[in-house]
């Protein structure tokens, strides 16, 4: 019978922290992507939600992805970028683009180094050679370097496996990076439906917070079970040690003793 009930206080226990535990899977199958339309010129893809960390300009026509709202920023993705963009600067839409990334590279027409900043007073990052295959992601105004402008790539480029990120002066590359038009378009919706949409009990929450609050449910589960079944034991060793050792009995003849051999 106790075991009986041990297994049904587990039983419960279980259920009950199941109850406050979000369901992970039912999250990830419910969220939906969500992007926004880049429909003027001059929206700068930043570093941190300030634009005093613009990386480059985003290309023209183009879409970034939303992760989640920031104060007047966005949380987005850009190629394999992520970064943030002010919400006033792009258009939610409901729909997903065959093609939400200007795609564009280059070579060099002469070695020139990728710099941290659009500057060639700035770190230098690597040295690129013309055979060097350089992804673009968009522009930035810059120093200038003689009299060929101050225009600058932001690109990223893979060196023995690891890729680098940083700043390729214009004038150094082969053919000026062409960039389509991109027509795609869907509905306009409000960051009210995007909200709505992605709403879940984890929601917002980064994978560490996830596991912190699932810790943080189970133990005191694991304590309650803990002492559910203590009291138990406890009680079993109590009565075990109050139980009377048998004594044998004496029956007294005279002068002398004679024990109960029913007891010997």
């Amino acid at each position: 019978m106790k075991k009986i009930s041990i297994i049904l206080s587990i039983t419960f226990l279980i259920l009950f922290a199941q109850s406050f535990v979000p369901n992970v899977s039912a999250f990830a199958e419910t969220t939906k992507q969500f992007y926004a339309k880049v429909q003027t010129t001059g929206v700068q893809f930043c570093a941190s939600p300030s634009e005093n960390s613009a990386l480059f300009e985003i290309p023209y026509s183009y879409f970034i992805k939303i992760d989640y709202s920031v104060d007047d920023y966005y949380k987005v993705f850009y190629q394999d970028v992520a970064g943030y963009v002010r919400k006033d600067k792009v258009t939610l839409m409901n729909g997903i683009p065959n093609q939400p990334y200007a795609q564009a590279s280059f070579s060099l027409v002469f070695p020139f180094s990728l710099y941290k900043s659009t500057s060639q007073s700035s770190q230098v990052l690597t040295t690129l050679d013309t055979t060097a295959n350089i992804k673009y992601y968009g522009t930035k105004t810059g120093d200038s370097i003689g009299s060929k402008g101050n225009v600058w790539y932001y690109a990223s480029t893979e060196i023995d496996g690891l890729v680098q990120y940083g700043y390729i002066f214009s004038y150094c590359v082969d053919i000026t990076p062409t960039i389509n038009i991109n027509t795609e378009t869907f509905d306009v919706i409000t960051e009210d439906f995007l909200n709505t949409a992605t709403k879940s009990e984890f929601g917002g929450l980064s994978t560490g917070t996830k596991i912190i609050l699932i810790v943080a449910i189970s133990i005191p589960s694991v304590l309650i079970l803990y002492f559910l079944i203590k009291p138990t034991r406890v009680l079993q060793n109590a009565k075990t040690r109050r139980q009377p050792k048998s004594q044998k009995r004496k029956i007294r003849h005279g002068d002398y003793f004679e024990f109960d051999e029913s007891e010997l």
